[in-house]
């Protein structure tokens, strides 16, 4: 490609992220670098590229002072799983979000992490959590609107589905019955 042209490919050497418009430093492929150019990025998306990532320089008018990176892409760590029409979003490390066919989202991470004053989930047939500890930390009330079931309930460390005390004056309690209610 010509240094003429006003489209080259280029590789990330450096970036500054630290800024309202994203700024890195470029090598294009015939060997000629630039420093302190703008990425550009598409609204609500960003990232910061990592040394070595690919993308594409614009020269304006020609003009090789003046250049512009979109696209930045990286090959080395882009998802190969995915199939026509699904979309990701994906890290280095593995971390990645996938917009799979049949309307299903799939998120794969160590830590999932949600900030937000409310969180609702309105799922109208199930929801289904199977992990190995819970812990529900609410400093206010924790309510069902429907029956639970579950095969063991502890409150302070007793299981309460083997729990015996003596009722008021009289005998000791029985087992706890199913289909039993208040």
């Amino acid at each position: 490609m010509s240094n003429d042209s006003p489209i080259a490919r280029c590789t990330v050497m450096l970036t500054k992220p630290g800024q309202r418009r994203q700024r890195v430093q470029v090598s294009i492929l015939s060997g000629e670098g630039k420093d302190d150019v703008e990425l550009f990025e598409q609204y609500g998306i960003t990232s910061i590229p990592l040394v070595g990532a690919g993308g594409l320089a614009l020269f304006f008018d020609g003009d090789r002072s003046h250049a512009a990176v979109i696209m930045p892409s990286d090959k080395r760590y882009r998802p190969t799983d995915l199939k026509a029409g699904e979309v990701a979003i994906y890290t280095n490390e593995g971390a990645r979000i996938v917009l799979r066919q049949g309307r299903i989202i799939e998120v794969e991470c160590d830590v999932y992490r949600v900030k937000a004053k409310r969180y609702e989930v309105v799922a109208e047939e199930a929801v289904s959590i199977a992990t190995g500890d819970y812990k529900l930390d609410a400093s206010g009330t924790a309510e069902s609107t429907g029956p639970m079931e579950m095969p063991e309930v502890v409150v302070d460390g007793i299981p309460m589905g083997k729990h015996f005390h003596q009722e008021h004056d009289g005998p000791q309690t029985s087992l706890p019955q199913a289909g039993g209610g208040g």
